[in-house]
Formats: C-alpha cells, structure tokens, sequence
C-alpha cells in the first residue's frame, strides 16, 4: 500500500521473516526509514559481493538510508518477527520518462524498476 504526502509517497515495507529484499537497483534516489526493529542496507557490486554495508535501527537515531540511483542494494531485516519484527517505509517522488516529479503516478514503470 502506498500513502501520498503531497509529492512523496511512502510505502510500507514488512518484514515478516529473516529473507532479505534481494539485489535490485531504482533510477532514481529515494530514503527508507527504519520504523520498528532494525535494517542492514548493502551495496552490491555487478557480481552480488558487497562493497559496503549498513546496519540502521529504529531506537537509535538517524534511522534512515538513502539509496542511491542505479545502486545494486540489498536490504536484510535485523530484528525478527518473534523479536517484534522490522519494519520500515519507502520514500520517494513519483516520477514521468523525463525524470521529473510529478504529483501522480502515471503508469511509468521504469521510474520504480
């Protein structure tokens, strides 16, 4: 489910077990936020080895990451659901082929791919 606040959207990532969001890469920027439990962000390389890595918890302040365009990223959640689970949220701007925001979603798929 997606949530609109003006021109950003937030949309809600549940981690309902231990597997990670496995490697992808967006065209664009956007932040998620660590609201429960705790995340670890990793930078992939072409070949899936990490080139760096971040662990983000939601009790400890500056509890956010900013994904990077076009950056191989895999998110693993830190806190299982038997220990209350992680949770987090997406944030980021719609955007049309031209790589502007815009204020509604469009169908442009490869602005989320």
């Amino acid at each position: 489910m997606e949530f609109a606040s003006g021109n950003i959207y937030i949309r809600e990532m549940r981690f309902d077990d231990d597997l990670p969001i496995v490697g992808h890469a967006h065209d664009f920027a956007h932040t998620t936020y660590v609201v429960r439990g705790g995340l670890r962000f990793e930078h992939l390389d072409a070949q899936g080895n990490v080139v760096r890595s971040v662990d983000k918890f939601a009790n400890q302040g500056r509890n956010w990451a900013l994904i990077l365009p076009r950056v191989v990223h895999r998110i693993t959640p830190l806190v299982l659901q038997k220990d209350g689970g992680s949770l987090a949220h997406c944030i980021y701007s719609h955007r049309n082929p031209q790589g502007e925001i815009v204020q509604e979603y469009d169908g442009w798929m490869k602005g989320y791919s």
